[in-house]
Order: C-alpha cells, then structure tokens, then sequence
C-alpha cells in the first residue's frame, strides 16, 4: 500500500510515498530501491573487508621487503668491506713486494762492494806475501 505524505499536486509524490513492507513496517522507500539499498550495503561492507584485508596483505608485504631490503643492505655493505679488505691487501702486497725488492737491490749492492773489497784484500795479500818472499829470499 502507498500512501503519500504531504504532496503537492504536480510535485513528485511518488519519491515521498510511504510504504509498508512484508512485516508492517513503515518504509519510505519502496521494497525495491530498499532491497537494492540493503544489497548496497552489504556489498559496501563486503569491499570495506576486503581493502581492510588487502591492507594487512600489504602491511606484511611491506615489512617482508623491508626486512630484505635491511638483510641487503648488510650484505651489500658486508660485500663493500670484503672489497676494500682485498683492495688493501692487494695494495699491502705491493707495497711489501717494493720494500722486498728495495731491501734485495741494497743487499746486491753490499755484496758487490764486500766482492771488490775482498778482491782487493786478495789482492794486497798477494803483494804482501810476494814482498815478504822477496826480503826473506834475498837476505
């Protein structure tokens, strides 16, 4: 049943109707538009579930990256030190290789010059010894 409330002949009675429905409750809008109201609502709920629900998707979606992203950065800077430990070793390396090959060149050149010396004691030893002959022979 429709009854209309307060209309105005010639305004739009039909959007003000009162209705009543199946249980005898007064409806202001007809079963039909009520029954797509409800159905509404139920579907607004259903999607207000459903982003709470993407929303906790995506919370432990973001803490998942970013306790990766935390585990990356400590590999990569990890990977960065091993680096920098190996460029050092490579530069110690070189460094310790120079002062080897500095402190073999000062030894040739010691042994080079104890050899001169040595052949010059050799040397005066010969004459020595050839002029001690000499004196002893000849007295």
């Amino acid at each position: 049943r429709d009854i209309a409330a307060g209309a105005d002949p010639g305004t739009m009675a039909d959007e003000r109707a009162v209705t009543f429905d199946e249980a005898y409750r007064v409806r202001v809008l007809d079963a039909e538009k009520y029954a797509k109201t409800q159905e509404l609502a139920e579907t607004a709920r259903d999607f207000c579930d459903k982003v709470a629900r993407l929303s906790d998707t995506v919370a432990t979606v973001v803490d998942a990256v970013d306790r990766q992203a935390a585990l990356t950065e400590r590999e990569k800077l990890r990977a960065v030190g091993k680096r920098n430990q190996a460029a050092a070793e490579s530069e110690r390396r070189r460094r310790d290789s120079a002062v080897k090959s500095a402190a073999a060149r000062e030894r040739r050149r010691e042994l080079e010059r104890l050899q001169v010396e040595y052949e010059s004691l050799l040397r005066v030893k010969a004459e020595q010894e050839a002029l001690i002959a000499r004196m002893s022979g000849g007295a």
